[in-house]
């Protein structure tokens, strides 16, 4: 069975489907707030058993969004693409915005947290420019202006005035990976499968010992 599995915890309801002869032969909606952990695992055994455990490929959407959310639906993409052994892809979740068609051009806004939001363009199944980071609404407000695209949120708590609520869809990730080229396909296969990054890591100095921590006896 030519068959493609996708999934996507990018947000607050995490999404499966299987896509099966150009037909959506399972799809499943399911929230647990960001986290999905175990929640994922019933919806994906539903979706191998749809398609005999046999997908030809596995797509996941990357982000930008929760990212504990989204490592959880990359490592249960990654644990199946090393069990069952098949391929796997990734490609960004606000490329599969569920209003849009396929080859549309539009932008992406998202809480940043930290007081910030990303905006970003969106052509086909890429990001043709950003993840941008911006501090504040009014940075922001004048990104959206000067674009004439149409612009995207998949985050509830943000309204701003010419912003469209959407979700991501894994019928059209699923639709978008299926219609890939067999070199599109070894392209993202090269590429490793984690989460779009919009910060870098922040990292600490370990604290200096304090004046309190007992000395080793030199004796011993």
């Amino acid at each position: 069975m030519n068959a493609t599995l996708a999934i996507d915890t990018s947000t607050k309801e995490g999404r499966v489907s299987v896509l099966s002869e150009n037909k959506i032969i399972f799809n499943e909606i399911f929230t647990s707030k960001r986290s999905h952990n175990s929640q994922i695992f019933a919806p994906l055994q539903e979706a191998l058993m749809s398609c005999d455990r046999a997908p030809s490929l596995i797509v996941v959407g990357t982000g930008p969004g929760s990212y504990t959310g989204i490592r959880i639906g990359i490592a249960a993409g990654l644990g199946l693409s090393m069990a069952l052994e098949i391929p796997i892809i990734g490609i960004p979740s606000i490329c599969c915005a569920e209003c849009t068609d396929q080859k549309s051009s539009y932008q992406a806004i998202g809480d940043a947290r930290r007081e910030s939001w990303y905006i970003a363009t969106v052509k086909g199944h890429k990001i043709i420019s950003g993840p941008e980071l911006l501090e504040s609404v009014e940075s922001l407000n004048k990104k959206i202006e000067v674009n004439q695209n149409r612009t995207f949120c998949f985050d509830e708590s943000i309204s701003l005035p010419g912003i469209e609520k959407t979700n991501p869809c894994t019928q059209k990730l699923a639709r978008i990976a299926s219609e890939l080229s067999d070199q599109e396909i070894n392209e993202l296969k090269s590429i490793p499968t984690e989460p779009i990054y919009l910060r870098a890591p922040f990292i600490t100095q370990p604290k200096k010992l304090g004046k309190n921590v007992p000395k080793l006896d030199s004796s011993c």
